[in-house]
């Protein structure tokens, strides 16, 4: 089977949404099938992760930076007035522009909302999109592939697919990885979701059959559009956990709990607040447990800690290689996951989660106590899914004691993370993908 990947996230680039991706395409190549991708060049992420198919498949365009126009005319009009001067009018004050009444010309904060909710649609992105489109139907020219599969964010991935699928008449699958006429996150106004509501319901009526990360999201997704829908999870991938690091599970100080974070964490969303204040609450804990976090860049969280006087408790660190992520992971007692409080938050399961299930290590998980994540760490016996500080003080004790008798934290079962590879969940997405195709019931 030929299938055209369109993904703004795709490795070398480092982020957890790449590793998804590209791992899909590795597989699927594996199994058989040609795949290619249509992706960016040049984007702003750190280039460190394997390209694990054939680089010639791999088709990098150019894009433009829309949200660089304003910067641009800012500067070229502070250029035009320095040439004259002050800038103000002969016998008038100069006026500092830093005191100049918000909505002028000098005043960038809502200039430049009302420029992004007016211009960056379906996101920021949307600069990519005649570049990518044509790149695409060129390749079309000599390579016709039986399927295309649009995976999102950015959604400006779902529109170049959509424009793509009308234009060749190829059968269209979309991915949403997030949500986005209904993402809770970051609600636009009401003209604007509903724009969101109308583009998403457009481009989702032309698809033959969606995919997305969990079971609550995929029956939101069937009611809604009585599309085929298939559930493909994030993974792990076992031979990324190959090396040394997989011999040592936890931190091998025996009077120290070592808790560690990877990725990025929405401020006002992905709160530790609940697990700095266990901490805060007893000496011991406050002299025991140490929380890590890789990949933070800026100071939300050390100025959450000072809060609750535990800055002497955490270390924070900047983005690291995946093979250094993963290889902390290992090197942790304890793993935390942090999720929005809210019913909302039911099906949000992010790439890390399977990657914390692979590393074997107990999974500490902050926020919404149904949620997938926590559902399954539950079920299988994978750690705690708490937000009551009482509680969690109770858990980091426990495991305390058993460092303490045991000299470390043991491994959790391997069934923990059964069924949850990424090489499974590519044979998930092709036979998915054959069925649509074909037209066999999903």
């Amino acid at each position: 089977m030929k299938i055209l990947f369109i993904a703004w996230y795709f490795p070398p680039s480092n982020t957890i949404a790449a590793v998804r991706l590209g791992k899909l395409a590795k597989f699927l190549t594996r199994f058989g099938h040609d795949v290619r991708v249509l992706t960016a060049d040049g984007v702003p992420y750190a280039a460190t992760l394997p390209v694990e198919i054939p680089q010639e498949r791999v088709y990098g365009t150019h894009w433009t930076d829309i949200n660089a126009y304003p910067s641009r005319a800012k500067r070229a009009i502070r250029r035009l007035l320095g040439r004259s001067g002050t800038g103000a009018r002969a016998g008038s004050a100069a006026v500092n522009p830093r005191e100049r009444p918000r909505g002028t010309a000098y005043h960038g904060s809502f200039l430049s909302k009302t420029y992004e909710l007016l211009f960056n649609f379906p996101d920021k992105r949307v600069g990519w999109l005649p570049a990518a489109r044509q790149r695409a139907l060129h390749l079309f020219e000599e390579w016709r592939p039986d399927a295309i599969f649009a995976t999102a964010p950015p959604f400006t991935a779902l529109l170049i697919g959509y424009l793509l699928a009308k234009r060749a008449r190829i059968p269209l699958i979309v991915e949403f990885r997030d949500r986005w006429s209904d993402d809770p996150y970051y609600p636009p106004p009401w003209w604007r979701r509903r724009l969101e509501h109308w583009t998403e319901a457009r481009i989702v009526r032309h698809a033959a059959g969606l995919t997305t990360v969990s079971e609550p999201w995929a029956e939101t997704y069937r009611a809604r559009y009585g599309k085929p829908v298939a559930v493909i999870y994030n993974g792990y991938d076992p031979a990324d956990q190959a090396g040394d690091c997989i011999a040592q599970g936890g931190w091998p100080e025996r009077d120290v709990l070592r808790i560690i974070h990877t990725g990025g964490i929405y401020r006002g969303r992905r709160d530790p607040s609940p697990l700095f204040d266990a901490i805060s609450r007893y000496p011991d804990l406050k002299r025991r447990v140490r929380v890590v976090f890789y990949g933070l860049a800026t100071d939300y969280v050390p100025a959450i800690a000072r809060d609750f006087e535990v800055e002497d408790s955490i270390e924070v660190h900047p983005r690291v290689e995946h093979t250094e992520a993963l290889r902390q992971q290992r090197l942790s007692d304890v793993l935390l996951l942090m999720q929005m409080d809210s019913p909302l938050e039911q099906g949000n399961v992010p790439g890390k989660f399977l990657e914390y299930l692979g590393a074997r290590r107990p999974i500490l998980v902050l926020g919404w106590d149904q949620g997938v994540p926590a559902t399954i760490v539950k079920q299988r016996s994978a750690g705690a899914a708490t937000t009551d500080p009482e509680a969690i003080a109770r858990q980091l004790r426990a495991w305390l004691e058993v460092k303490e008798r045991e000299g470390c934290l043991p491994d959790l079962s391997a069934e923990v993370c059964a069924g949850f590879t990424h090489e499974e969940q590519a044979a998930r997405l092709a036979a998915f993908l054959r069925n649509v195709v074909d037209g066999k019931p999903a």
